[in-house]
């Protein structure tokens, strides 16, 4: 009879050791929702500054904000969907275009 109690122990202790690195791993992901977020402030920001700018000092090239806003609600809804599932197999979140460097027409 001592076996299954030992058994009983260690997959107690098991248990024990995931359920915080999940709780860590999802205490981190919020945290990189909420720098997303301030990132998205940041370009919107930037943008209106862009706007704003004397048409002389803009260069040939431009940064794409729609872009980059996209790509960062396509990591951000990816992180929720891993955070909060609906359903039990994974989605397609979606590429990100990671190239923001455009050229003016």
């Amino acid at each position: 009879m001592p076996v299954p109690v030992v058994t009983r122990c260690v997959l107690g202790l098991t248990l024990l050791t995931v359920f915080p690195s999940f709780a860590a791993e999802k205490d981190e992901l919020a945290s990189a929702q909420r720098m997303l977020v301030q990132v998205q402030a940041a370009l919107e920001r930037a943008r209106v500054a862009a706007v704003q700018a004397d048409p002389s000092e803009r260069g040939r090239f431009f940064f794409d904000y729609a872009r980059a806003t996209a790509d960062l609600k396509t990591i951000h809804a990816g992180i929720d969907r891993y955070l909060e599932p609906s359903r039990a197999q994974p989605r397609d979140a979606g590429a990100v275009a990671g190239n923001y460097r455009r050229e003016r027409p």
